[in-house]
């Protein structure tokens, strides 16, 4: 199975000291656990329940939004809400409202969404696509071509297949491939630092899932 790499890349940009200290922030946060399994010294184990893999999940996309950057012209105005979105089937329960509540990056709020219709999606800042939602795939990415939406996934060639960042399970570890084609037509700026530690994939790259 191919191993994750570790990868700098000038897509992303050098952020500054105040990135660093947020970075800093971001291993403090998430927890000894999650921050184990993020960096892949930690098992997710086979039989971890369900609640336990969507607890670790909810936090990734958290600790994404803190890493990336959306161009200014995604928001209607300086204090509008980063709407997270979960298209169809929600495999999170409650733990995705609870990863956002009370959370704020860049002094915006977070909105936590369920939505079912395309139209939607374009209204959205993220868009979490679950496997049971995989066939949608195409008609999502076509919604949202042209807007600034982070659309992460955790089905088989995800990010290859257009997806902008893929969960993955390799030697039971949590870790996840980033698009940096679907990143660049999406206006999206992402941290260096959250880049080296993800696999980096293009357009028709094959990843596996578990």
């Amino acid at each position: 199975m191919t191993q994750p790499q570790k990868t700098r890349c000038s897509c992303g940009p050098i952020r500054s000291a105040g990135w660093q200290a947020g970075f800093a922030r971001f291993r403090s946060q998430i927890g000894v656990a999650l921050l184990a399994a993020l960096l892949g010294a930690g098992p997710l184990h086979p039989q971890a329940t369900p609640t336990v893999e969507y607890q670790v999940k909810a936090a990734f996309l958290y600790n994404f939004a803190k890493f990336i950057e959306w161009p200014a012209d995604s928001f209607a105005s300086e204090k509008s809400p980063m709407s997270f979105c979960i298209f169809g089937h929600d495999p999170f329960g409650t733990s995705f409202d609870e990863a956002l509540r009370g959370k704020k990056v860049n002094n915006r709020e977070f909105l936590p969404r369920r939505v079912k219709e395309y139209a939607e999606l374009r209204t959205c800042h993220l868009v979490f696509v679950s496997w049971q939602e995989d066939k949608h795939l195409p008609e999502i990415l076509s919604s949202v071509k042209g807007a600034s939406v982070l659309v992460v996934g955790e089905s088989a060639d995800f990010a290859g297949r257009g997806g902008t960042v893929q969960f993955l399970l390799e030697e039971n570890k949590l870790r996840f491939a980033v698009n940096l084609e679907a990143v660049k037509r999406a206006r999206l700026q992402i941290s260096s630092k959250l880049l080296a530690l993800a696999t980096i994939v293009g357009d028709g790259a094959h990843q596996e899932v578990n």
